[in-house]
């Protein structure tokens, strides 16, 4: 047995032991817990991290953009449409405004502009202006500016060739052979000062004309001009071509040069019937007595534009008694016109407003003594009454010596295509036709 300092000597030392006990095994944990963590970094960097899946990622962020597309309407403003509509903050419609009015002027933006708006996570990031389907501009907001650029998808002419005869009218024609009602006007505008389309047509005449189809892309955008055309009416022949010269001036003209545009429209309206010719001794149809009619009535439905037959100056425009809403028009010292009976007139025009030959000046109606929708139209030569559709219109002006010979060539090749068309499928413009002088 112990002695008892031996034993005392001993339980003094075991505080000690227990402090040492405790570094040691914290030690021993430290030492643990490194290995451990330097043999998973180990193994981590053995490891192949996962390739970045771009496409997923270009997916999900095209998935948080947002394209928004409007059509201007009539009266809408590019301001208006960004504030009202989509909601845009004013000082960024209005930056955004001032930035496209340097390359469009916004007064100039029209019905039928295209507007694409791309907004990411409900920002805008993209502002497209789209005039036509070839023109793009583009409004790129960055946090430095706005950015712009023009995009133009180029376009190519190929040349077609229509023809039909007539039945009944023109435009049941183009109906019956599939031509679109927009070509056939035109092609009546073209021949408008030799023929009426209303009263002189017959069942069995042709038509024939070459005119251009313009693509883009690979996509049909629209119809361009007339380039020649044919027109048999009663066994006469008419014939134009067109022209257009280094001046930029375009024009149709006959195959010797005349141009096909005369001083007066041969009629001042596209019309159903003459409801009653020139005339001095015609029963009134209200009045019920006999007086002299001296214009001739066309008849047709209310609202039908009426056109100038010639450039000239309004003298009045008002309400003249039984003519009711009336205009006349005087287009030199020796001819002026007059048309009554209109429904209204059309907008900006008052007593001495020029108009332009073709220019609609108002529309049909029954105001004043009138039994039904028509126009009431007449013509003075001198101050004298005379019956327009015995009238020869004075010619225009033919074409330039200096472009004679190559407006020969130039209708040597259009003809060829109008004789033979199946030769000429698919060709672009310029292997046909380049009328410019250099």
């Amino acid at each position: 047995m112990l002695p008892p300092l031996k034993i005392m000597s001993i339980l003094r030392t075991l505080p000690s032991l227990k402090k040492r006990g405790f570094v040691f095994i914290l030690c021993v944990s430290f030492a643990v817990i490194f290995i451990y963590t330097q043999n998973r970094n180990l193994e981590s960097a053995l490891l192949v991290p996962p390739a970045f899946d771009y496409f997923g990622w270009k997916q999900s962020e095209l998935s948080r953009q947002e394209e928004r597309e409007h059509i201007f309407k009539k009266n809408e403003s590019l301001y208006q449409v960004l504030v009202e509509r989509y909601h845009l903050p004013s000082y960024l419609a209005y930056e955004l405004g001032q930035k496209i009015e340097k390359v469009i002027p916004v007064n100039k933006i029209k019905p039928g502009y295209k507007l694409r708006l791309i907004f990411s996570q409900n920002i805008l990031t993209q502002c497209i202006i789209s005039p036509s389907m070839q023109t793009k501009y583009i409004f790129t907001i960055t946090p430095y500016g706005i950015t712009y650029a023009v995009s133009k998808t180029p376009s190519h002419v190929f040349l077609t060739v229509a023809e039909g005869k007539i039945k009944t009218n023109l435009y049941n024609s183009a109906l019956d052979h599939h031509i679109e009602p927009q070509l056939i006007l035109t092609l009546a505008d073209i021949f408008a000062w030799d023929i009426d389309f209303f009263t002189d047509l017959r069942p069995g005449d042709k038509y024939q004309f070459v005119y251009e189809k313009i693509f883009a892309g690979g996509k049909f955008i629209r119809n361009g001009r007339i380039l020649a055309a044919k027109f048999v009416n009663q066994g006469r022949v008419f014939e134009a071509y067109y022209f257009e010269t280094s001046e930029g001036k375009g024009g149709y003209y006959d195959a010797r040069g005349n141009s096909l545009r005369k001083a007066f429209l041969k009629a001042p309206l596209r019309f159903k019937r003459i409801s009653s010719y020139f005339s001095y001794h015609r029963r009134h149809p209200i009045l019920g007595i006999v007086r002299p009619h001296l214009g001739i009535d066309y008849a047709a439905p209310i609202g039908t534009p009426v056109e100038a037959i010639a450039d000239g100056r309004i003298v009045f425009i008002g309400w003249n008694d039984g003519f009711g809403k009336f205009i006349k028009i005087r287009h030199n010292h020796i001819y002026t016109s007059t048309y009554g009976h209109l429904s209204r007139f059309a907008r900006g025009l008052r007593r001495g407003s020029h108009v332009k030959q073709g220019q609609v000046i108002g529309y049909v109606g029954k105001t004043g003594l009138a039994t039904g929708p028509h126009l009431d139209f007449r013509f003075l030569k001198n101050g004298r009454f005379i019956n327009y559709l015995r009238f020869k219109s004075p010619v225009g002006k033919p074409l330039p010596k200096k472009y004679r010979t190559c407006f020969k060539e130039q209708v040597a090749r259009l003809k060829a295509i109008l004789e033979q068309p199946n030769r000429y499928a698919r060709l672009y413009l310029g292997d046909v036709i380049d009328n410019r002088l250099n």
